[in-house]
């Protein structure tokens, strides 16, 4: 009988969430970025009319790339922990799951796998959302104990 697998993961840039269901056994993993935050505006910048701009030099990137390098490497460590042959669901906020998404595509299709993965928004969930969403991924049916079950 072949075994039952799947993996959620809750991720934003700050850290992600990996829930995994390997025949009855859930397991929780918490990774904590190192992505920087965004840089924030510094509000109206006035400009002398008198001073000729353009031209010469990079254009000021707000330290994005080093923000991006960071963000790649985090979603590699993420990918890394997601089993190849696993159903998969990737959850977050913003776009950062979507990222994650991406990334596992590619590897999938490197190596010839074929495999359908679940993409959504989603607010963070708690232990136990997580492991009722990701028993629901695994197709196992679960009977509920406590008041009002028969």
């Amino acid at each position: 009988m072949k075994r039952s697998t799947a993996t959620l993961v809750w991720i934003d840039a700050k850290q992600a969430n990996v829930c995994r269901w390997d025949d009855q056994v859930v397991c929780f993993e918490t990774f904590t970025s190192t992505v920087p935050a965004h840089r924030r505006s510094t509000g109206h910048v006035r400009h002398a009319p008198e001073v000729r701009h353009g031209g010469g030099g990079s254009p000021q990137d707000a330290g994005e790339p080093r923000r991006r390098e960071h963000l790649r490497g985090f979603l590699a460590d993420v990918a890394r922990r997601v089993a190849p042959d696993d159903r998969l669901e990737v959850i977050g906020p913003g776009s950062i799951h979507e990222r994650l998404v991406a990334l596992v595509t590619a590897d999938d299709c490197d190596r010839g796998r074929v495999r359908h993965i679940r993409s959504a928004r989603a607010a963070p969930l708690t232990r136990g959302q997580m492991r009722a969403r990701l028993q629901k991924l695994a197709g196992v049916t679960v009977r509920r104990t406590g008041l009002g079950t028969g």
